[in-house]
C-alpha cells in the first residue's frame, strides 16, 4: 500500500515511482549540499512552485518569488496555479509522470500519501540551522511532516477553524456574542443551537449558522465530531470509529439543523456569509480577507463551542511546502522553502494565512493587523487554541478514495435516501475494507 498513490477520483489509481526509479536520498544541486546553500556563480535555473487558489493569490506568490530572485539572481520562480478541487489528482499525475514541481504546497490530507510513497525530500537538517529557528514553529503543526526521524515539509499556514459571526445580527436580536459566552465559560453546542434559532429569520432569508460546504464533511464537522467524544479513525488509521452513539448524535444534530429546524442552509445552498444573511459561519482564518471586502459587513471571529467532551482538541488544518524528491534542484528548492517559511516569509502572508510561527502569531502586530477580526477574537479563536495544541485527522494512505466514499454516503443523507443511522452503517461497511 505504501507504493500506491490513489487520486481524488476513486477510479484513478496510479503506481507511484519506486525507490529504484526515484532520485534517492542524495541532494541534487547546482550549488552545495543539503543545507540548502547555493553557489550564486552557477547557471541560471527556474524553480517551479505549485499552489492552488485564484489569480490574485498567484500574483502574491509571484511577487514573493521576485523577492527571492533579488537575493538569488540566478534563480527564477515559476508559480504553477492548480485548482483546489483538482490538486490531489494533478499531483498524482505529476508524480507518476515525473513532472513534479520543485516545491509543492501540500495540505494535511494528502501529505501522508506522498510522504509514505517516498516522494518528498528529507529536510531534517534544517533543525541545525539556528538562524532559521525551527523551534519557533508550533510542534503540533510539524507532526504530520515527521516520520521515523525525518522531516518532509514545513508548514506555513495552520490553525483551528473559527466561527465568523455577524455583529449586526447579534445586536439586532440583543444576543450575547460567542466571544462573550466563551469568556464566561458558557459557549457550548447547546448555547449555539439556542443562539442559532434566535438569529434565524425565514421572512428575511436569514439562517443562524452555516458550518461549511456540504460537499466537504471533513472541514464542516471534524471539530464537532471530536467535541461530542466521537472519532473518525483510530490513531493509525486502520479502524473506522465514526459509527458510534456519539457520532450518531453529531450527524443527527447537523441533519436536524438543516431539515427539521431550518436554521442551517441545505447542502448546495451557496448563500455566503458576505451576504449578511448568515449569523455564524465556520471557516478558515484566511476567509477574513473575503469577509473584509463585503461592504457594510461587521464581523468578528470566535472559537468553536465546547461539546460533551470539553477537553477535545481542535482540528488543526495544516498547509505547507515540501521539496519533491524528483526535483533536479534540491539545494535551491530548500532555499526557496526557507525563504517562504522563515519569520519574514510567514509575516509576508499573515494577513491571509494564520501564521505557523509563535513569534508571529502571538505578536501584537498580528493581533492588530486589521480592524476585523478584533485582537480579542484572534486571541480567543486562534492564539489560545494554538498554544494549547491541536490535532490532525489520522489519514490513511488512500485517503482520497475513503474521503470520496464517505462523502457519497453523506449525499444519501442529504437527498433523504437514508437516515443518520443507516448512513453510518453503510459508511462503516464501505470504508472498512479500504483500511485494510
Amino acid at each position: 500500500m505504501k507504493k500506491v498513490w490513489i487520486s481524488i477520483a476513486a477510479s484513478v489509481v496510479l503506481l507511484s515511482v519506486t525507490a529504484g526509479c526515484s532520485s534517492g536520498a542524495n541532494v541534487k544541486s547546482s550549488g552545495n549540499e543539503a543545507s540548502g546553500t547555493v553557489d550564486k556563480a552557477k547557471k541560471d535555473i527556474t524553480l517551479k512552485l505549485s499552489i492552488w487558489g485564484d489569480d490574485n493569490r498567484k500574483r502574491v506568490f509571484e511577487d514573493l518569488g521576485k523577492k527571492f530572485t533579488e537575493k538569488h539572481p540566478n534563480i527564477k520562480v515559476e508559480v504553477m496555479l492548480i485548482p483546489y478541487a483538482e490538486y490531489p489528482k494533478k499531483m498524482s499525475i505529476m508524480v507518476a509522470s515525473r513532472t513534479v514541481p520543485d516545491v509543492a504546497w501540500l495540505y494535511d490530507a494528502i501529505i501522508p500519501q506522498l510522504r509514505d510513497s517516498d516522494q518528498l525530500l528529507d529536510l531534517a537538517d534544517l533543525s541545525k540551522d539556528a538562524a532559521y529557528d525551527l523551534n519557533d514553529i508550533y510542534a503540533s503543526n510539524m507532526d504530520i511532516y515527521r516520520k521515523n526521524g525525518k522531516l518532509y515539509g514545513i508548514p506555513f499556514s495552520a490553525g483551528p477553524k473559527v466561527l465568523f459571526y455577524n455583529k449586526k445580527l447579534f445586536q439586532e436580536k440583543g444576543l450575547k456574542t460567542p466571544n462573550e459566552l466563551a469568556k464566561e465559560g458558557k459557549w457550548t453546542y447547546d448555547e449555539l443551537i439556542k443562539t442559532v434559532k434566535a438569529l434565524t429569520d425565514p421572512s428575511k432569508g436569514i439562517y443562524g449558522v452555516k458550518f461549511g460546504d456540504g460537499s466537504n464533511w471533513k472541514d464542516a464537522l471534524t471539530d464537532t465530531i471530536w467535541s461530542f467524544g466521537a472519532d473518525i479513525f483510530n490513531e493509525d488509521g486502520s479502524k473506522f470509529l465514526l459509527n458510534s452513539p456519539e457520532g450518531e448524535k453529531v450527524f443527527q444534530m447537523y441533519d436536524d439543523m438543516m431539515f427539521k429546524d431550518f436554521i442551517h442552509p441545505k447542502p448546495g445552498d451557496q448563500l455566503p456569509f458576505e451576504s449578511g444573511k448568515i449569523g455564524m459561519y465556520r471557516g478558515t482564518f484566511s476567509y477574513s480577507a473575503s469577509a473584509r471586502k463585503a461592504e457594510g459587513l461587521e464581523f468578528d471571529i470566535a472559537p468553536m463551542p465546547k461539546g460533551p467532551k470539553a477537553d477535545a482538541p481542535f482540528y488543526n488544518g495544516v498547509s505547507g511546502y515540501s521539496v519533491m524528491k524528483d526535483s533536479e534542484h534540491h539545494a535551491e528548492a530548500i532555499e526557496l522553502l526557507k525563504f517562504f517559511t522563515d519569520k519574514e516569509g510567514i509575516k509576508a502572508l499573515q494577513s491571509t494565512f494564520p501564521p505557523t510561527r509563535k513569534s508571529v502569531l502571538e505578536s501584537a502586530e498580528f493581533a492588530n493587523l486589521n480592524a476585523q477580526p478584533s485582537a480579542e477574537g484572534i486571541k480567543l479563536a486562534m492564539s489560545q487554541p494554538m498554544m494549547a495544541g491541536g490535532r490532525i485527522i489520522p489519514t490513511p494512505t488512500n485517503w482520497q478514495q475513503i474521503d470520496s466514499k464517505m462523502q457519497s454516503m453523506l449525499d444519501m443523507l442529504y437527498t433523504r435516501n437514508a437516515s443518520v443511522k443507516q448512513m453510518l452503517d453503510r459508511m462503516e461497511k464501505e470504508v472498512t475494507p479500504l483500511l485494510k
